[in-house]
């Protein structure tokens, strides 16, 4: 039996929506407490603006991105699973505001042949791709036969990322 994980058609994100909505009414209520008179510092609506880009405009711009992607700008890998593997570094945590000293990554991979496809644990990606799996899908097995449909990410340094996945269960 052939599992389909199938995001090639990257479903919109209301998140990212949400988000836009909700940073727009900051911005336009920040405007508004502006010209009502009141002290406001003055780089509060460029600040809230530029937060809206970053949570919800960004994320909806990658997402239409990909989901526009003709199967022509894509690859297709064919093979068995050869390797699991996970990468785990620990670093300082050099955040003002944390309480940890110090702070895991966690990356997640596989290798099909010579190629390796990975993932990191926790990122924020848009749904139109596999980049954020939690703890590693506990579905994938050495041995597994898998088709993968992926591309090199220009926006992210060449790194793959997975838009659909056939697996054998």
């Amino acid at each position: 039996m052939i599992t389909a994980y199938d995001r090639s058609m990257a479903p919109f994100d209301w998140a990212a929506i949400l988000y836009l909505i909700f940073f727009a009414l900051l911005f336009l209520g920040a405007r508004w407490w502006k010209r009502s008179g009141r002290r406001m510092p003055r780089y509060m609506p460029a600040a809230i603006l530029l937060a809206g880009l970053w949570f919800g405009g960004l994320p909806l711009f990658d997402q239409l991105r990909v989901g526009a992607m003709n199967m022509d700008q894509m690859s297709v890998t064919k093979g068995r699973i050869s390797k699991l593997w996970d990468i785990r570094t620990r670093s300082r945590n050099t955040e003002p505001l944390s309480f940890q000293k110090h702070q895991t990554n966690i990356t997640h991979g596989f290798d099909i042949g010579g190629e390796s496809f990975s993932w990191h644990e926790d990122s924020r990606c848009p749904v139109a791709t596999f980049c954020g799996f939690a703890g590693g899908p506990p579905y994938l097995r050495e041995g597994q036969k898998v088709e993968i449909t992926w591309f090199a990410d220009p926006l992210r340094f060449g790194k793959r990322r997975i838009v659909k996945l056939l697996m054998e269960k």
